[in-house]
């Protein structure tokens, strides 16, 4: 072979070769294409999964994309999700045990001959259910439900109101579809409301008859797994001095006034969102009046209650007013038969059983306004300081946290900062055992309060005792006392919070208690330091908090949004009153920081306003359950010169989508759904509330140890806290592992987990 052709040889295997590698190459980047096809359309799967709610099948897409690409965040990101499917599958776990528990716990009780308490073992399994409709059609439910309906019935006859109550209540949540039960509920828990507020005695003498048979229950639903000490036969007597923080109806119902209530029953007609007539608010009055003289209990505190004739005689004259209002029609004749009610049942009063006139008409109110809505009510003169605390923060006292122990002591379970209390020194795990001198032992946390609290200015007195048994008398002088609506992840020793949740993602948590007059300004405080300490995304919880005002509803809403519709208001009829609707708008502190709200099925009116606006408007992620659905405006008419109050249900609250938010007796729609749905047990909920409360204590730096345990390290962002709904042993004695708030809580970890994902860049 000659030169030449020896060069066209080698040109023309240099010209093959280049040709193969570059095929080779074509087809090495084709297949890295399709490879990272193949990755994109896993994580874009894998998402959709995760906003159904499937995270077993997030985990596995996403692990399968890990192991294609070997890409360091899609690995980071499955390990996250994995994590979080292995918690996931725990609760899982966990529930099925409950519901088996439960299940167990009433075929044990149907067998120990303890009915009553098998049909609370049947709504709790029927709350833990997956499947809801199989389990209220299995046999042994069906034949528990008849035979807790005749008991219930048998208990109505015998006036046992609290037995008849308590079955009445667990038929409403084994067939929440079946408004009987609702109306027989409302019934007994009316009477069970009459004997609490005028003969308390008498109440508690129905609750000791039946405390032989809660022991016993109690014995088989927990036996010990050690022999315990034998107890006492009598439990020692509470102090006498506790006789002077009982409640007086007297002062309960002071200031109570016929015109009051006239003038709100006029209110109501008027301006009620929905059509109104006087007919059906006499005839709801009427019936308040009628459960008083049918309530066997209650002549211990209306001894003509028990002359036979009196009571005749009055009773006769409520079927007679009865009879006059259903035949009266028209406004104009409802309006005047509804006044000579309220007159000649005045009048009839006085010459038979002699009920004071301020618990006739507080009962005739409550029976009226109860046929509206629950949130419709009176707030009558010695109810306006505690409403002024729930909508304005504030109240005059001394400035702690109280509960009561298990043997009826009085605990601190936290001071507030820059409080009087806290000033003085008080700390968390004292025990409030006198207040200005008398015994505070066994006295409930309502009588704590009202003998705590008074007049700005004014002198209290606790006698305190440590947990190291020394006791001290602190004389502490009241002040207004502002109570913050919003907290942080961690209570700093001194005061303020620590907002930080997740230290590697720089993730914050804020936690909104209730809306006030001042939550906007608190909210651009906590925003600010957030931002302050580089955080890059934040958490919002709103779960068990109840609403509040409008005001800081729209004010918290237009803080996380630039512009469109926040709420929208409007009547179902012409009152007089103009629809409404609230808009952002820019602002220069606004944030657009990624956020995800946590809410629950305790989330109510001012919390669905904000997180189905955010929903709405795709500004944030939803993470829990379906909110409570209280979507109904109130407004407050003034009465007797500002002295009481009609708080009155006058519209309803619409989102942006116009989807109302109220939940009505047969709603199949209502409040807010969550975009990421995660289920909590009711004890899954107490072991969070638990290790969520153990953070928010305020103590002093050098404290050594919080009321219930171990002190946390405050520095440590994931700490350790007591899981306190569970034993602090195991079967065999040995001391169980703490757990820290993360692993007691699966939708804070939700929240985490979808932030550290869109922070990763993942687009949800």
């Amino acid at each position: 072979m000659n030169r030449a052709s020896r060069n066209r040889a080698v040109v023309t295997f240099a010209l093959v070769a280049s040709l193969l590698f570059l095929g080779k190459s074509a087809r090495v980047m084709a297949d890295a294409s399709q490879e990272v096809a193949a990755v994109e359309q896993l994580k874009a799967e894998a998402l959709k999964a995760l906003l159904r709610g499937q995270f077993d099948q997030t985990n596995k897409l996403l692990g399968q994309a890990a192991g294609l690409s070997h890409d360091p965040i899609v690995e980071r990101i499955a390990g996250w999700t994995s994590n979080f499917e292995q918690q996931r599958q725990e609760f899982t776990t966990e529930r099925h045990q409950q519901y088996q528990k439960a299940v167990d716990n009433v075929k044990l009780l149907l067998d120990k001959k303890h009915p009553d308490y098998a049909i609370d073992g049947a709504a709790r399994a029927f709350l833990l259910a997956d499947d809801k409709k199989a389990f209220r059609t299995e046999d042994w439910v069906n034949t528990l439900v008849e035979d807790s309906i005749k008991r219930a019935q048998g208990y109505d006859q015998d006036e046992q109101w609290i037995k008849a109550l308590r079955i009445y209540s667990d038929l409403s949540q084994v067939e929440p579809a079946v408004p009987q039960w609702k109306d027989k509920l409302k019934l007994a828990t009316r009477r069970v409301r009459l004997l609490a507020l005028y003969t308390p005695d008498v109440l508690k003498n129905l609750q000791e008859g039946d405390q032989k048979e809660r022991d016993e229950v109690e014995a088989l639903l927990k036996p010990t797994t050690q022999p315990s000490a034998k107890a006492p036969e009598t439990q020692p007597a509470v102090d006498k001095d506790n006789e002077t923080f009982k409640i007086d109806w007297h002062e309960t119902l002071r200031g109570v006034q016929l015109e009051m209530l006239w003038d709100a029953l006029v209110d109501a007609k008027t301006n009620y969102y929905r059509d109104m007539n006087y007919k059906k608010l006499a005839l709801g009055g009427l019936n308040g009046l009628q459960t008083i003289v049918s309530t066997k209990g209650l002549e211990k505190a209306f001894p003509k209650l028990a002359d036979p004739a009196k009571k005749a005689a009055f009773v006769q004259a409520l079927d007679e007013a009865v009879a006059s209002n259903k035949d009266a029609t028209g406004d104009n004749s409802e309006k005047l038969a509804l006044r000579t009610t309220l007159m000649k049942i005045k009048s009839v009063n006085r010459d038979t059983v002699e009920l004071p006139d301020q618990v006739l008409v507080s009962e005739f109110a409550d029976g009226a306004f109860g046929e509206l809505d629950p949130f419709s009510s009176m707030i009558w003169p010695n109810d306006l300081e505690e409403f002024n605390k729930t909508t304005q923060g504030e109240f005059s006292g001394v400035g702690i946290q109280i509960q009561s122990d298990e043997d009826g002591s009085l605990k601190v379970v936290s001071p507030l900062e820059d409080t009087p209390a806290y000033k003085a020194g008080i700390k968390a795990g004292d025990i409030i055992t006198h207040i200005n001198g008398k015994s505070a032992k066994g006295i409930s946390i309502n009588q704590a309060v009202r003998t705590i609290t008074g007049p700005s200015a004014s002198l209290v007195t606790l006698t305190v005792r440590s947990p190291d048994g020394r006791s001290k008398d602190y004389t502490i002088k009241r002040e207004t006392i502002k109570v913050n609506s919003i907290k942080g992840w961690l209570h700093r020793p001194h005061g303020g919070w620590d907002y930080t949740v997740d230290a590697d993602s720089k993730i914050a948590y804020m936690r909104l208690t209730n809306f006030t007059k001042d939550t906007g300004k608190e909210l651009d405080k906590a925003v600010e330091q957030i931002k302050e300490n580089g955080s890059k995304a934040i958490i919002l919880d709103l779960r068990y908090n109840p609403g509040g005002l409008l005001t800081a509803a729209t004010d918290v809403a237009d803080k996380f949004l630039k512009e469109g519709v926040i709420v929208s208001t409007r009547p179902d009829r012409d009152t007089g009153n103009q629809p409404t609707v609230a808009v952002a708008r820019p602002d220069e502190n606004d944030t657009d920081l990624p956020l995800v709200v946590l809410v629950n099925q305790y989330s109510a009116s001012a919390s669905e306003i904000v997180s189905g606006a955010l929903k709405d408007q795709k500004r944030a992620l939803i993470v829990g359950e379906r909110t409570f659905g209280k979507g109904s405006v109130q407004m407050l008419f003034p009465l007797a010169e500002h002295t009481a109050y009609l708080k009155l249900t006058t519209s309803h609250y619409y989102l942006p989508s116009g989807r109302c938010l109220h939940r009505e007796e047969n709603s199949k729609e209502w409040g807010v759904d969550p975009d990421v749905k995660v289920e909590m047990t009711p004890e899954q909920m107490r072991a969070a509330i638990d290790a969520r409360q153990d953070l928010d204590v305020l103590r002093d730096a050098a404290a050594a140890a919080p009321a219930g345990g171990d002190q946390p390290k405050l520095e440590d962002k994931s700490q350790k806290v007591e899981d306190k709904t569970a034993p602090k042993t195991d079967d065999k004695g040995k001391a169980k592992p703490k757990k820290d708030l993360l692993a007691s809580d699966p939708q804070l970890s939700a929240a985490i987990l979808l932030l550290k994902l869109q922070l990763a860049g993942a687009h949800i």
